[in-house]
């Protein structure tokens, strides 16, 4: 998928990761919220939840961005899977590049971006949702870096508690 290797962030070798819900089952390299139903988290697992939650709104403004330019993402994507990987990485490399008009950009970068670029996933069917002890760690280190001196935001635990 081109993600870059694990990185040292605040002492801590942590990997690249996609942001999901709780749809989605926790990986290595896809990070989930703590589960609100299986008990009463602690406050270090609610500004985790928190934490995540935020770099979710951030994909979600940004979907909503490609959205209101392309007209194509008002509605279900209605094509083969790796048609609409085309259709999204297309949409994508279209708005970098209008992006980037008022610098020179020749259309050779465009055909490189798209040729060299290959970032989605296939999607795979039936795969079992249980997770790994190592995707546990990571979720973990995260967790532990958002509430240490290096990661954490002023407000958090206030957020946090307010709604607890």
């Amino acid at each position: 998928m081109g993600i870059p290797p694990d990185e040292d962030l605040a002492g801590r070798n942590l990997p690249y990761v996609i942001v999901g819900d709780e749809a989605f089952p926790l990986k290595k390299y896809l990070m989930r919220p703590y589960p609100r139903s299986a008990r009463r988290l602690s406050e270090d697992e609610r500004i985790f939840n928190y934490r995540l939650s935020r770099s979710r709104n951030t994909v979600e403004n940004t979907f909503g961005i490609l959205a209101n330019t392309w007209r194509v993402y008002h509605s279900p994507l209605e094509c083969r899977i790796e048609l609409a990987d085309k259709v999204i990485l297309a949409t994508v490399v279209l708005h970098n590049y209008t992006r980037q008009l008022t610098t020179q950009t020749n259309l050779a970068t465009v055909e490189e971006q798209i040729n060299e670029t290959n970032v989605f996933m296939p999607i795979r069917i039936g795969i079992s949702s249980n997770s790994s002890r190592e995707a546990l760690n990571v979720r973990n280190l995260f967790k532990e870096y958002f509430i240490s001196n290096e990661g954490r935001v002023e407000w958090q635990q206030r957020i946090v508690n307010r709604t607890a």
